[in-house]
């Protein structure tokens, strides 16, 4: 049985088959987006929003991940963050996190299992 403070995402196999995702929520009484993608095979959740200028990560094109692969990136000014961490690696803000999301997966659905967090539909 699913706990009733778990908010559905996706299931394993929509995120498998997307680059990623976006899902509009309310954190901290906030109204931002999430962005979920899978990693080495891990699925990983953050607040869809570069700490330089508060930006979607995916405001200036379509992709949350640099040339390589390797690396988060922000589209607005290239600044790029360890998708396991959140963490910035770029000067300006090096050290600085993304705000991370807890995920749980129960029968190959993940949810969000963050107190602080509603789904906008």
């Amino acid at each position: 049985m699913v706990n009733d403070k778990l908010k559905q995402v996706c299931t394993c196999r929509e995120l498998q088959e997307a680059r990623f995702l976006i899902r509009h929520i309310r954190f901290k009484n906030q109204p931002v987006s999430a962005i979920i993608f899978a990693f080495e095979g891990i699925a990983y959740a953050y607040v869809n929003q570069c700490m330089h200028m508060r930006r979607p990560l995916n405001c200036e094109q379509d992709a949350i991940f640099d040339q390589t692969g390797k690396y988060l990136r922000c589209s607005m000014h290239g600044f790029i963050f360890d998708p396991k961490t959140g963490e910035c690696q770029s000067p300006v803000c090096f050290g600085q996190r993304l705000q991370s999301l807890r995920l749980e997966e129960i029968d190959d659905i993940l949810y969000f299992a963050e107190k602080h967090l509603a789904l906008i539909d």
